[in-house]
């Protein structure tokens, strides 16, 4: 049994627990989600009255929380899934909860930057479009996984090319960006809802229930990343800047 192989099961016998670890994946989704907006619309928050007093002591302000917090996303990120395998389910939920929370605390800028008005229409946006790649992923009978391996090499161009426009500073690249961040993320999630089907059914097959709640961890977490990125890329294109 592999968490890494994208084969499509349509024609094996499907276990009666698979829609029941979908759900499951899509609860951790949508916790997390909850998670992390409610963490950065606090933060966000708390760092706009920080400013609008120029408190510039705020803790809220304090560049080393950010770089700590930063290197902190950045390991657990890389050691979520390794440790969600290896430890307890307990071990594993707590993991991905405080992973949630780093990521809303690190995207909590957005509360700064943009206006409420645009950040719900991004997220509703996000939302209508995240659905319906899952209901794709999860209903096509089109094996994906050559998809998959095409958008992680343009994941890896998107990401070089965003470090690129840090010195370049240039619009039409910062707008190729975000389209194709968008393009990248939407396949993504088609992508990764198939083969979270596709292990789940296998899974569901044996009986596991432990291997069970891993996987509805593990991919709760790749959606969740797939949700936020794309909800970050839609936001840049249609947000309203507080500066306007």
């Amino acid at each position: 049994m592999s968490f890494y192989s994208n084969t499509n099961v349509e024609s094996q016998p499907i276990g009666l627990d698979l829609n029941a670890i979908m759900r499951a994946v899509y609860m951790w989704v949508a916790l997390g989600l909850a998670i992390a907006f409610g963490v950065a619309y606090v933060v966000g928050n708390q760092a706009l009255a920080a400013i609008a007093a120029r408190n510039v002591n705020s803790i809220y302000l304090n560049p080393v929380l950010w770089i700590g917090s930063l290197i902190a996303y950045v390991v657990v990120a890389f050691a979520l899934q390794p440790v969600i395998m290896r430890a307890s389910p307990a071990v594993g939920s707590a993991m991905y909860l405080g992973f949630t929370a780093l990521f809303g605390f690190m995207m909590s800028s957005i509360f700064v930057r943009y206006t409420l008005g645009s950040i719900a229409t991004a997220f509703v946006a996000t939302a209508a479009m995240f659905a319906a790649m899952s209901v794709v992923g999860f209903t096509t009978k089109i094996d994906l996984t050559k998809m998959g391996s095409i958008l992680m090499m343009a994941l890896i161009g998107l990401i070089i090319a965003t470090i690129v426009n840090i010195f370049l500073s240039s619009p039409v690249l910062y707008w190729i960006i975000n389209y194709a961040g968008v393009l990248i993320f939407t396949g993504l999630t088609a992508y990764d809802t198939q083969w979270i089907k596709n292990n789940a059914a296998k899974i569901a097959m044996t009986g596991n229930g432990e291997m069970v709640q891993r996987m509805s961890l593990i991919g709760a977490f790749h959606l969740f990343l797939d949700f936020v990125n794309l909800f970050l890329f839609i936001l840049r294109i249609m947000g309203g800047s507080r500066q306007r």
